[in-house]
Order: structure tokens, then C-alpha cells, then sequence
């Protein structure tokens, strides 16, 4: 079955498993509730707790393929590069957006309305100035991204390098724009790293076939964030230049961004967790998710 409205709520999930053939009862059973709890969810519009969200998250995943409605998605929309290179006030608000979610994702305590004015030179009282760096630094980021981007874009190692540099500017004991030349720890992973000695290696691996997506675009650019995301390139600010990289991959096929959000922060990481063990779906799934809420993003703008 296909499920084509983003974002998708966690009533529209238990009634798109429903019509895939899963009971209220086999629901209750999967997500360890009471059937009058699922009975509740589906007919009431009672919200779950969110331990049982996620779980609702998970099984959607499990059971649907959005992949199809993506590309449904993309050829219902224009070009999305025209559309944000076109419209100033938009790509403001998608610089915004992904700029305050993807450094929330990474632990950034600064509000929506903080990163918005951090973009727009103000001051931003209690704030530590790494904090601003960070918001000012993505943001510029999408600038270098949208001067470059075009239809068929190929990514090198330069451009990667390019973008961390202004991801970590002003983190000199990052290494702005260099790999990595020691260990990390992560705490979201038991899968041990490459040595700093084998990720040149691995990134060139990943490199020859970044630019490649086949007959599986979603599919190759999932598995690519996940692969950039093991090799671990540099000390920090790889979660973000991996999502940049997603973003050119997607940008530069005809495909709406993906809006992965703060709220997606743990079904993200659990996904990736998944990818560990060789199980991409959930991250597939979510990706696609990601690119149908870009879809409305820019959908909407086409209304007003």
C-alpha cells in the first residue's frame, strides 16, 4: 500500500497498518497497549504517548513503502532548485528550518526564534557565542550548497572538504575542512570507526559511487548518508555535512529537500542504528518521509 500526505500523523500511520491488514488487536499486541488504547488512537484522535509513537513509527516503517509517493511528489512539482533559487522569502525559511533542526539533532539548545535572529545579525542574549557560530556557520553553508547546486551537480572530495570547513569555521581544534587524525567516540553506536589512517580510503571508496543511484535513488541516497555516516570523516559536524550532502544528492536528482527534524531525532538515530546491522529500511523510509515533507514545503509556496 502507498500513503501519500506528509507529515504523516501517528492517527494516519495506525490507519494506513490497518488497511495494510494489520487488526487493532494485532496493533495492540505489536505496540504492547490495550485494544481500547488503539481504539482511542484510531477513532478519538487521542494522541499516543510518545514511547508508543515510536513505536507506531517503527511498524509504519516496517510495513509501508513510501517510495513510490516521493516520486509521485517529485514529478507533481517544478524544478525544487528553480523554486528556491527563485524565491528569496521562501529559501530563507528553508535555510531557517534546516539550519535550527539539523544542529538541534546535534544537541544545539538554541530555539527556532534564536537561530532566526542569530541569521539575521541580532543579538541573542544567553547564547554562547559557539552557539551562534554554529547557526551563522549552516546557514552559510546552504549558501555555499545553493551557489553551486545544479540539475546533475556531481560531489567531490573538494566540495565535502568545503562544506565542513564552513560547518567548523571558527573550530579550529576541529579541523575545519581536514579529516579527521585521531579517534572518536560515538554514543549512539556499539560499530567500532575506521582508523584515522583509513579514512581517506573510505572516502574515496564512498566516492567513486556517491554520484551513482541507479534504478533506487532513495534507496542509494539513504544508504549513502548511512556510509558517509560510519566512515565518520571528521572530529564533529558530520551529522550536518552528511545531511548536506543528502540535501545536494536529493537537489541535484529533481527531488524535493529532505526536512528531517528534531522530533525525528530519535527514529534518525535508531534508523541508523538499524543500518549497523545491514537493515536500511527504516532509514529508506524515513528519508522518504523527510522528502515528502519538503514536498509540502515547497508545495505550499506554489498556493500562496
Amino acid at each position: 500500500m502507498l500513503y501519500s500526505k506528509a507529515p504523516l500523523s501517528d492517527q494516519e500511520k495506525l490507519k494506513a497498518l490497518v488497511k495494510e491488514g494489520l487488526t487493532p488487536a494485532a496493533l495492540a499486541r505489536q505496540i504492547e497497549v490495550s485494544y481500547m488504547t488503539v481504539y482511542r488512537w484510531l477513532e478519538k484522535g487521542i494522541r499516543p504517548h510518545p514511547f508508543s509513537s515510536r513505536r507506531i513509527d517503527e511498524l509504519f516503517k516496517q510495513y509501508l513503502d513510501l517510495a513510490p509517493v516521493v516520486e509521485k511528489a517529485r514529478r507533481s512539482l517544478p524544478e525544487p532548485i528553480g523554486i528556491l533559487k527563485k524565491n528569496k522569502a521562501l529559501r530563507d525559511r528553508f535555510f531557517l528550518e534546516m539550519t535550527y533542526n539539523s544542529n538541534a539533532i546535534e544537541g544545539s539548545r538554541m530555539t527556532i526564534k534564536e537561530t532566526e535572529k542569530a541569521l539575521a545579525g541580532k543579538d541573542v542574549r544567553g547564547k554562547e557565542p559557539f552557539e551562534i557560530f554554529e547557526a551563522v556557520n549552516h546557514n552559510n553553508a546552504l549558501v555555499e550548497l545553493f551557489s553551486r547546486i545544479k540539475p546533475g551537480f556531481k560531489i567531490d572530495e573538494a566540495y565535502i572538504l568545503k562544506l565542513h570547513a564552513i560547518v567548523m569555521y571558527n573550530f579550529h581544534d576541529k579541523l575545519p575542512g581536514r579529516y579527521r587524525t585521531g579517534h572518536v567516540n560515538l554514543t549512539n553506536t556499539e560499530k567500532a570507526l575506521p582508523s584515522a589512517q583509513q579514512v581517506p580510503l573510505k572516502m574515496r571508496e564512498l566516492l567513486k559511487t556517491i554520484n551513482h543511484v541507479g534504478k533506487n535513488p532513495l534507496a542509494k541516497i539513504a544508504n549513502d548518508h548511512y556510509e558517509f555516516e560510519a566512515v565518520h570523516p571528521f572530529f564533529d559536524g558530520n551529522g550536518r555535512v552528511g545531511r548536506l550532502l543528502m540535501l545536494t544528492q536529493l537537489l541535484s536528482r529533481g527531488y524535493p529537500p529532505a526536512l528531517i527534524r528534531l522530533d525525528d531525532r530519535y527514529a534518525y538515530y535508531f534508523a541508523l542504528g538499524k543500518g549497523d546491522l545491514g537493515d536500511f529500511k527504516n532509514l529508506v523510509q524515513m528519508v522518504c518521509e523527510a522528502v515528502l515533507r519538503g514536498a509540502e514545503f515547497l508545495g505550499s509556496s506554489l498556493k500562496d
